[in-house]
């Protein structure tokens, strides 16, 4: 099951008619009835779950969404906390934030922001939480934004089709500094940020309400990377279900070999880079990792686009 914390989703939009949408609730405007007012929402769903003219990553999965940014795009902590709070509570295995913004403080082990202390307590009940690295990286502040920052997150970073570094892809600052505020610990394999890149330059997408009078066209940020992951993920935990919150193997043990895992198969450089992550993401090695097969068979989820150029075949 995987939430998505954005700004509603267009139902109505043709490719997502066998959406599987499993429950929604509205943080701005308390609206009994799905809708997208500003679009990015439907675009990552899309991204996840579309089947129709452009197909996701995993058509077919649970999808809850809920609504915490209005029609510009933006949304407060309080409101964004209040919707990953919403998300542990509907049993959500994997919470999709494509968002990111400036980090808290931490206060005796607390963040004084609202949204990355929601993250943390889905993170400590074994949900797993993939966010944007954002989109600064050609005016790079140092890192990466939050809540991308936070150790056990997923944080993923953008490519384009050639499997090239998105250049507004942010950067990660994985050697600690003082100053500007907050202050960064360093950070230690398997938890440098970001972890990897998918998807995130010209990604085909779907448009909400038919705006301008189209249904598809094509978005760069690491938003789309972000949902990229989390359909990944969502093809593994379909395969894995004992890594799921409440499987044998959930909780923090699941977060952990996942993110090994990402480190092992992630593919393209050798170690570490601040802003390719380990590598770029290859959903049929991180299945194998996981002990499954990625070879087509009915009785295993789908492996699509096992190369970041093939998705762009569709739409173009």
């Amino acid at each position: 099951v995987i939430c998505v914390v954005d700004t509603g989703v267009d139902t109505g939009h043709s490719d997502l008619a066998l959406m599987n949408l499993v429950a929604w609730k509205d943080f701005v405007n308390d609206r009994p009835n799905p809708y997208d007012d500003q679009g990015h929402g439907t675009a990552m769903v899309g991204v996840i779950a579309a089947d129709g003219g452009l197909r996701g990553v995993a058509p077919g999965a649970e999808i809850l969404v809920a609504k915490a940014m209005g029609t510009e795009g933006q949304g407060d902590d309080e409101t964004l906390g209040a919707a990953v709070d919403w998300c542990v509570t509907e049993e959500a295995d994997i919470i999709s934030l494509s968002l990111g913004g400036a980090p808290g403080f931490d206060l005796i082990l607390l963040s004084t922001d609202a949204l990355e202390q929601s993250v943390q307590n889905a993170l400590d009940a074994g949900v797993f939480v993939t966010a944007a690295a954002g989109n600064d990286g050609e005016d790079d502040d140092g890192d990466v934004e939050s809540p991308g920052s936070i150790e056990d997150v997923i944080c993923v970073g953008g490519i384009d089709r050639h499997a090239v570094i998105w250049t507004g892809s942010s950067e990660g600052d994985n050697n600690g500094r003082f100053f500007p505020l907050p202050p960064i610990l360093p950070r230690s394999d398997p938890d440098k940020k970001p972890e990897l890149v998918a998807p995130g330059k010209d990604v085909p997408v779907l448009i909400a309400n038919k705006a301008d009078g189209l249904a598809w066209g094509h978005a760069s940020g690491t938003s789309a990377s972000t949902a990229w992951m989390s359909g990944a993920l969502a093809i593994l935990l379909e395969a894995r279900p004992d890594l799921q919150h409440e499987g044998s193997a959930g909780g923090q043990t699941a977060i952990n070999s996942v993110k090994d895992w990402i480190e092992e198969t992630s593919e393209g450089v050798s170690g570490h880079d601040d802003h390719y992550g380990y590598g770029r993401l290859r959903i049929d090695s991180l299945l194998t990792a996981a002990g499954v097969s990625s070879e087509p068979d009915s009785s295993q989820p789908r492996v699509p686009a096992l190369d970041p150029a093939d998705i762009f075949a569709e739409r173009q």
